[in-house]
């Protein structure tokens, strides 16, 4: 009797590592009155890759980068190359776009100075984008401008790339 409930234990948790993806993500930030990473855009990018995490997914990231719009495509592509390299099925940037007018402290954490966040998903073994999408800014509510509001907007960002994957995947 204990066998089978060491077995179907074992089963189960090699069932869930089957249902995951590795995906392998990059932050890029787009911000023209800063040349350095944002506390905000890290942020964003620890609550996205916890997301994933927790959902029992593999994920692996290159570091955030701040670059401007013209420098993305040769960025997705080094990106792309180490993903395939780490054998990521499925590979997300996320480009987050600030406000350059709001105060360029880059420890401010307030979704007040981003103005629109897009991102992509590409298959790896084709290098071909499959999905895209854009996610609204939400105004600044009372007690959710802070670094817990920037996580909670974090987290539908992630959610929203998670719905997207799981579609492709049918």
């Amino acid at each position: 009797m204990m066998r089978r409930y060491i077995s179907l234990a074992i089963a189960l948790c090699c069932f869930s590592f089957c249902w995951g993806a590795e995906i392998s993500f990059q932050v890029v930030q787009h911000d023209d009155a800063v040349s350095e990473v944002r506390e905000q855009t890290l942020i964003i990018e620890d609550a996205i890759l916890e997301y994933f995490f927790n959902n029992g997914d593999i994920v692996t990231n290159e570091p955030a980068v701040a670059a401007t719009e013209k420098e993305a495509d040769k960025i997705i592509k080094i990106a792309l190359s180490y993903a395939a390299d780490g054998g990521a099925q499925y590979f997300v940037q996320l480009r987050l776009f600030y406000d350059e007018s709001t105060p360029s402290d880059l420890t401010h954490v307030s979704l007040a100075n981003l103005k629109r966040v897009s991102w992509a998903v590409a298959d790896v073994a084709t290098r071909k984008e499959i999905t895209e999408g854009k996610s609204k800014v939400p105004r600044a509510v009372s007690g959710k401008a802070n670094a817990d509001g920037v996580k909670e907007y974090a987290a539908s960002i992630a959610a929203d790339i998670q719905k997207a994957l799981t579609k492709k995947r049918r």
